[in-house]
């Protein structure tokens, strides 16, 4: 995966330099040389800090409510600040176990997630739904969120009838996730159908997954018992549906919104920078606590160009190397200036896909006998509202 992304970054001596460029290329070779390091080079520091102060967050609230034994308000109430920590802790914590910043070894990684943050996660299946993401960016059907039925996320996905309503319904099944991601998991448990990866046989598919249940299970136990069993089931579901919101959102503004394009193949090596390019977008790039607060998403094309680049990285990668990457696409960086501007104009595309076929699947991949081209959606007019920028 990692490798793939490598083969797009700017080498020293390649490429022309752009407009105002002059004098910034011993800036660029040393972003480069840093960006290019060896895999192993993970900067394992930065994931367990966050491990801790996320996870300190997280057990002092849920110990608190627990020996406090508050009213019902107040219960409820206490459930907001919970379901921002957990969602911080879904976007940073799951998502560097998905990348294995934690250490190489899978229980590192494992031990990190249900620790810190005990949503019930089964965090080996997640990692290779993950690999998947990333090697097949949006491209229909590999990529598991252009399945859906029940949102059409991608023009690859039949319309019917319900879809016209979607982006009116879409944010209350946000807070459903966790539901779909549960039977994502049992799934994968009985059939293992997560394509393009090998997968293990299904007794140790079914081991992992109990292990894991097992390990959440203890984590939250001592708080169902403090707080008792009913109590804590209607303060966790609540804060951990509030928490799938917030973090849905976050990240399908990140792929599904105006002009963005909807691949139906995987592109060819040489096109695969263009490619992410032209499905993802970025937003909120200046701010700091919005970085730390949604894992370093505000530079989502960053991240997809380098996978495992540190947070404190990505703003001086967006800046370098990504602009270089557009500028030699071709292609227009659609970069919002706040989350709320990305959330209003992924509302935008939904109700465009629910009430119009979304355009065919554009192909990214290279066409025989002429050079690689993307053709522009039938969006692209709204997408004018996006902030731009090389």
């Amino acid at each position: 995966m990692t490798s793939n992304t490598w083969r797009f970054e700017l080498r020293p001596g390649r490429g022309k330099p752009g407009p105002g460029e002059a004098g910034g290329d011993d800036r660029l070779r040393g972003v480069t040389r840093r960006l290019t390091a060896r895999r192993s080079e993970r900067h394992r520091g930065e994931p367990w800090r966050d491990w801790a102060a996320i996870g300190l967050l997280i057990h002092a609230q849920m110990l608190t409510v627990a020996v406090l034994d508050p009213g019902w308000p107040w219960l409820l109430l206490a459930a907001l600040p919970l379901s921002l920590t957990f969602a911080t802790g879904t976007l940073t914590i799951l998502h560097d176990a998905g990348h294995r910043r934690f250490s190489r070894r899978t229980w590192p990684n494992v031990w990190a997630v249900q620790t810190a943050i005990p949503l019930g996660f089964f965090v080996q299946h997640w990692t290779l739904k993950h690999r998947v993401h990333h090697r097949s960016s949006q491209v229909y059907p590999l990529d598991e969120a252009t399945r859906n039925t029940t949102i059409r996320m991608h023009p690859g996905v039949e319309r019917r009838p319900h879809h016209r309503y979607q982006h009116l319904y879409a944010w209350f099944l946000y807070a459903l996730v966790w539901v779909g991601e549960l039977h994502s998991q049992l799934t994968y448990v009985r059939k293992g159908n997560v394509p393009g990866v090998e997968v293990p046989p299904f007794r140790v598919r079914l081991g992992q997954w109990l292990f894991e249940k097992s390990f959440w299970a203890l984590v939250v136990s001592p708080y169902a018992v403090l707080l008792g069993l009913g109590r804590f089931t209607l303060y966790f579901l609540v804060a951990m549906s509030l928490s799938a919101v917030q973090a849905a959102i976050v990240l399908v503004v990140g792929h599904i919104n105006e002009g963005l394009y909807a691949p139906s193949e995987q592109p060819a090596p040489r096109d695969w920078s263009r490619h992410l390019v032209a499905t993802t977008a970025s937003f909120s790039t200046r701010s700091l606590p919005m970085r730390w607060l949604t894992g370093g998403m505000t530079h989502h094309l960053a991240h997809h160009l380098k996978p495992v680049a540190p947070r404190h990285q990505l703003p001086e990668l967006h800046t370098t190397v990504v602009a270089k990457v557009v500028r030699d696409s071709g292609l227009p960086l659609v970069e919002y200036p706040t989350l709320t501007s990305a959330t209003i104009s992924h509302y935008r595309r939904l109700r465009e896909l629910g009430r119009t076929d979304g355009g065919p699947p554009v192909v990214t991949g290279p066409t025989p006998g002429r050079p690689a081209s993307v053709p522009r959606p039938r969006s692209a007019a709204s997408s004018e509202r996006a902030v731009r920028s090389t």
